[in-house]
């Protein structure tokens, strides 16, 4: 189904469990990520693109507080562009936003927890929780629907 990035931990830039501002207003970005992009001399902002599991193309704009002097936390935020794929892939509080490098791109993932039974000999023994990425889940609810039907 779609695109399938590669991703592994190691070419992680950060993953975030989503709180109910970055769902409603803008994404508050860990200070650790901003070493992976590039901001012009004396600029507070910047844009780049991400595609997401199915291949679609993300445009973000990442901006952070203007340092009147060196002690001031810059308090980076994703903003421009972030409403519009939270939307889109209908992101909630606790969800969870995942942005890495695959090779020279940069690819993000919208995830959501899901509870899976594990069976042995057909007796439910135990349940995990997996993180799924959410057009997985649409996937999953469109082939349930067909076989309704």
């Amino acid at each position: 189904m779609g695109v399938s990035p590669l991703y592994s931990e190691t070419n992680e830039i950060f993953s975030k469990d989503l709180s109910k501002t970055d769902v409603g207003v803008r994404l508050s970005f860990p200070m650790k990520a901003l070493k992976d992009f590039q901001f012009l001399e004396g600029e507070n902002k910047t844009e780049f693109e991400a595609a997401d599991g199915i291949g679609k193309r993300w445009r973000f704009g990442l901006s952070k507080r203007k340092a009147r002097h060196s002690k001031v936390h810059p308090k980076p935020v994703l903003s421009s562009g972030w409403l519009a794929y939270v939307k889109a892939k209908g992101l909630k509080t606790k969800d969870r936003f995942v942005l890495y490098r695959d090779l020279d791109n940069l690819s993000v993932r919208a995830q959501r927890k899901v509870r899976r039974p594990i069976q042995l000999f057909g007796k439910e023994i135990h349940v995990e929780e997996v993180w799924v990425d959410v057009e997985e889940l649409e996937g999953l609810k469109r082939e349930v629907s067909r076989s309704i039907l």
